[in-house]
């Protein structure tokens, strides 16, 4: 007997991610795909700082959007297949995208793949036709949306960044061995003591670093810091920010509540209430 309740449709959400074999999964972190129905009841996500660089590619529609300024007011428009650069401040996303995929590239990884170094990218967003030519980036986004299954069209896009890479790839010795330090150990890293390791002059080794993460060393570390501390925090019912914080290289608390209003865009206690299922994403309140 039917209980007079209307039937509920479960959303359908499709996530998968695909990781190359080495030596390319030294630069791209992974490959990955986000399908859903499901129309999420707040309009825009904010996205956090990042030493990760991306491509976003929206396989709906020609046309990515992002927003900055006050309030994230600002639209930027942009081709449907586009970079996103490091950033070091927070900028959104309209909350609801029904069929993207892209890459994720590890912390420098980008650099063989495009021309520009990382400092061109840095807090940007520039469509991939801007360096590689309309019909290139065009052709590009119109096979991977013909193109059937995930793992094909993953295929299909990494052999695309193959064919037209600028560089080898590869790192610099001194930035290899930065990356690889400053991952391992970010709170005890020193950037004199890099260069110094690197035997480059201070100033030339944060000009190569600089070049291919697209970040300074100094705001690598200050970012990674942030980060690991979020790892910590992001699942936690409750949080005490004055052990966390020592722990993880703060001063004290207000030293963490700006290091969070530069890097995410609101304080501690604001990014626990907002925190959604997505570690990297905050859901924004109308």
């Amino acid at each position: 007997m039917s209980s007079g309740r209307p039937a509920r449709i479960l959303a359908v959400v499709i996530y998968e991610t695909w990781t190359p074999p080495a030596p390319l999964d030294r630069f791209i972190q992974n490959f990955w795909y986000w399908e859903t129905d499901d129309a999420p009841s707040y309009a825009k996500d904010t996205i956090m700082a990042s030493a990760h660089m991306g491509i976003l590619i929206n396989l709906r529609e020609d046309r990515l959007r992002w927003y900055g300024g006050e309030g994230f007011r600002i639209k930027n428009k942009l081709r449907g297949i586009a970079l996103c650069g490091t950033h070091a401040r927070n900028f959104a996303i309209d909350a609801l995208q029904p069929r993207m995929m892209g890459v994720r590239f590890q912390p420098g990884g980008a650099w063989p793949f495009f021309g520009p170094t990382g400092m061109d990218f840095f807090n940007n967003h520039l469509s991939l036709d801007d360096f590689w030519g309309n019909n290139r980036a065009h052709s590009l986004h119109m096979q991977l949306v013909e193109t059937k299954g995930v793992m094909p069209k993953f295929r299909v896009l990494l052999k695309a960044l193959l064919d037209h890479a600028p560089r080898p790839l590869e790192h610099s010795a001194a930035v290899s061995m930065a990356l690889e330090r400053f991952d391992r150990a970010p709170l005890s890293s020193r950037v004199k003591r890099a260069a110094d390791d690197a035997d480059l002059s201070q100033k030339k080794f944060i000009r190569h670093f600089t070049q291919e993460v697209g970040f300074t060393p100094k705001l690598y570390l200050r970012v990674k810091r942030f980060h690991r501390l979020l790892d910590r925090v992001w699942t936690l019912p409750a949080v005490d920010w004055a052990p966390l914080a020592a722990e993880h290289g703060y001063y004290d608390q207000p030293h963490l509540i700006r290091d969070f209003r530069e890097f995410c865009g609101f304080t501690p206690t604001q990014y626990l209430a907002l925190r959604g299922p997505y570690q990297q994403h905050l859901p924004l309140p109308e």
